[in-house]
């Protein structure tokens, strides 16, 4: 029984990607995210506090 898969030679590595800076608006942005995310998390650390008594 043969089977229909070929091996493929190997892919050579590539250089690591350098990470890009935010500027102007868009960092803007990641921090209103940030402090909504922590501002949500705070809401639901007290809803579940009442919700419990």
């Amino acid at each position: 029984m043969k089977s229909g898969l070929k091996v493929l030679p190997s892919v050579p590595p590539r250089p690591p990607l350098t990470p890009i800076v935010p500027r102007g608006w868009v960092r803007l942005v990641f921090w209103g995210l940030r402090v909504y995310i922590v501002a949500m998390l705070v809401l639901v650390i007290i809803g579940f506090s009442r919700g419990l008594r």
